[in-house]
């Protein structure tokens, strides 16, 4: 993320305009179960897939009707979940080191991912940073549909890729980060209900421009059989907690050869299924280390539900993942609940 957005823990509320406040929150965190409590308003569930000490930040900015948001993560993430009821989400990503995979579908700086009323689950990489708008449907369909009948171009449910015209994109992605910038600035001109209104007009038919123009690909709504491969085989990885199937297994369940699988997970998630596998389990114990509210647990007890009978290993392979023991993660953990 540019230094125009480094990001500090902060909430401000701004001048109310005839709808409300502006509140602004700008967030950092040093985990990713840190990152993920400070999602408000969004039902997300995020695993880190690759190894390193995760560093997130977001900014999250409610204007009246509308909020925009720069999320910025460090390592690759598996964000699995749903928008807030009844609105559309519309997301792009302006940097990231690798492509971003929505619904099993590869995506790039180039698109626009928009989500209404559908799951979401998306595979960002290292380096990511993603900003966007989450807005209500209704108030979108009306808008286009005073445009010249412009509504044909949207639709409930919708999961959707487009690629608007280099310009339009363009055009939006500046207006969007303008935006950010003048409602971080506690002097800004966004303190005029005046400049507010004037500013979420200017969003919202700006991205009805860009999103009316774009070319679709709906595959991201209609999951191919590359993407029914793997979401059956994350299935069988997780049917029993503390003895997880062999790749010989989940390749027969699902009816694919151990080749066929490595490139449907690549594709997917960027990780082979091996490696998957086992990230998504020590996700699971580090979960459950963060929630320890008896402190009677042990990490041995983590451990052992999830299926790590080898504890020497078990705790290498935490360490390499998440840069600390899985005691630090447990004794963290103990006291914040005893403060």
């Amino acid at each position: 993320m540019s230094p125009a957005f480094a990001m500090h823990p902060d909430t401000r509320q701004g001048s109310a305009s005839a709808a409300g406040p502006i509140v602004v929150r700008r967030t950092r965190s040093a985990s990713i179960e840190q990152h993920t409590a400070q999602l408000q308003d969004w039902t997300l569930r995020y695993d880190q897939l690759d190894a390193g000490r995760f560093e997130g930040q977001f900014t999250d900015i409610r204007l009246p009707g509308m909020q925009l948001f720069v999320e910025s993560t460090s390592r690759r993430v598996r964000q699995r979940g749903e928008l807030m009821a009844d609105a559309l989400g519309v997301g792009t990503m302006l940097r990231g080191a690798g492509p971003l995979c929505v619904n099993g579908v590869q995506c790039d700086t180039e698109s626009l991912v928009a989500c209404n009323a559908s799951e979401l689950d998306m595979s960002t990489p290292p380096d990511c940073v993603l900003a966007g708008v989450v807005i209500d449907a209704a108030e979108l369909l009306d808008a286009a549909q005073a445009l010249d009948g412009m509504d044909r171009h949207f639709q409930q449910g919708w999961l959707v890729s487009m690629t608007p015209s280099e310009p339009v994109l363009a055009r939006w992605r500046q207006l969007l980060l303008d935006a950010v910038q003048a409602a971080v600035d506690p002097a800004g001109p966004l303190n005029d209900p005046v400049a507010c209104q004037q500013l979420h007009d200017d969003l919202l038919l700006t991205l009805i421009d860009a999103m009316a123009g774009a070319l679709r690909d709906e595959r991201v709504q209609r999951p191919d059989q590359r993407k029914r491969i793997v979401d059956r085989a994350c299935e069988l990885m997780l049917s029993h907690e503390d003895e997880p199937p062999s790749l010989f297994e989940v390749c027969r369940r699902v009816g694919a050869s151990p080749r066929k699988l490595g490139y449907c997970f690549q594709d997917t998630f960027g990780v082979s299924p091996g490696r998957y596998i086992k990230t998504i389990r020590l996700n699971a114990v580090r979960r459950d280390l963060c929630r320890a509210d008896d402190s009677r647990i042990s990490v041995y007890d983590a451990a052992a539900r999830w299926g790590f009978w080898h504890f020497g290993h078990f705790s290498a392979d935490y360490k390499k993942l998440f840069a600390e023991l899985p005691s630090e993660t447990l004794n963290r953990a103990r006291g914040l609940r005893t403060d």
